[in-house]
């Protein structure tokens, strides 16, 4: 069966997680740790995104974010091959595939779930046996579990705000009795090995489990969404909210051929030398305002686009990152072509 297209809408909570590939580490050392932390804290600011729980183990990485207006597809791509690229400069690796496979990202209703998913993140480490009391993670560095609790050494709180905002959620009377109560649940959740929260779907949405499918009509189940944990109303708000975008961007969609010569004569460039191995400048902007427009705008994959440029798809994809600069301080460009500046 074919996996769903990933949803990608704003103002949602996502849960966001991978692992590495080949029981391989993501984290090998404390400079490895901290990059991600580094890198994270930037698109917080960058793009203003709210980080209410995360943790680091050294096969995974998981993550509770809010985007108010960014686009999970590009935040995470400019994250993780950022990241990826550090990574094999560190340890001197030549193999560019750190992950197994894509990230997985779950969109996630803010009640009732969010204090189980903040509580269940900073679960994490004991459950990958990196700890294995709750008392270790007042030790434990790798996660938002101490920035919720106002301890953290400043290097590693990666957002101070969405800290505030996510403890407030245990408690909205004051930060003493949501401290408390935040412990007292990850408490609670310890105990009861209650905290499998990597996915969305009837059952989990729910809580139910396989033996109450046979009290549950198939209508029923078809009202939830494995890429949703929400109730079936949030679930049609979602999906109504990503048909809305699709049919957006398909209404703003032109071709290649198009968009290749209208870049080309904007910089005064024939065609052909896009495809030439030719550094002068105004061929490089031409050929990175197409690749973001293409890849940020038109969300066509970096393997396609590297296609269609006759670029390896690394290169189209960080082409992408430096055409959105280029197309973000050139009014008279984003005139001409139409698309608006991305958050």
């Amino acid at each position: 069966m074919p996996r769903q297209a990933r949803l990608d809408i704003p103002n949602v909570i996502y849960h966001v997680f991978a692992k590495s590939k080949d029981q391989k580490n993501l984290f090998d050392c404390q400079e490895d740790y901290l990059h991600f932390i580094s890198l994270l804290k930037e698109l917080v600011t960058e793009k203003q995104i709210r980080c209410y729980a995360w943790s680091l183990t050294p096969e995974h990485f998981y993550l509770i974010i809010y985007l108010q207006k960014a686009i999970l597809k590009s935040t995470m791509r400019k994250l993780l091959t950022a990241y990826v690229a550090g990574y094999n400069q560190r340890h001197k690796s030549n193999d560019g595939k750190l992950f197994h496979g894509r990230y997985q990202s779950i969109i996630c209703e803010k009640a009732p779930y969010l204090m189980s998913l903040i509580c269940s993140t900073h679960l994490r480490p004991i459950e990958k046996g990196v700890c294995h009391r709750i008392n270790d993670l007042n030790n434990y560095p790798w996660s938002g579990h101490l920035s919720l609790l106002n301890t953290s050494n400043p290097i590693y709180v990666i957002d101070e705000k969405g800290a505030h905002e996510a403890i407030l959620q245990f408690s909205d009377t004051d930060i003493v009795s949501a401290k408390s109560f935040y412990l007292q649940k990850l408490e609670t959740m310890y105990a009861s090995k209650d905290y499998d929260y990597d996915g969305g779907g009837w059952m989990r949405s729910t809580g139910c489990n396989r033996k109450d499918i046979w009290n549950t009509t198939d209508e029923e189940i078809a009202q939830y969404d494995p890429r949703i944990l929400g109730s079936p109303e949030f679930v049609k708000h979602v999906l109504d909210t990503a048909s809305h975008l699709k049919n957006q961007t398909s209404s703003e969609n032109i071709s290649i051929h198009h968009l290749i010569d209208t870049v080309s004569k904007y910089y005064r460039i024939s065609t052909d030398r896009l495809f030439q191995k030719c550094q002068k400048k105004d061929v490089s902007q031409a050929r990175c305002v197409i690749c973001h427009i293409e890849i940020d705008h038109l969300k066509r994959t970096g393997v396609l686009v590297g296609k269609m440029m006759k670029i390896q798809p690394f290169s189209a994809i960080r082409c992408a990152q430096r055409g959105k600069k280029i197309y973000d301080s050139d009014p008279s460009l984003q005139k001409l072509i139409g698309f608006p500046i991305l958050a």
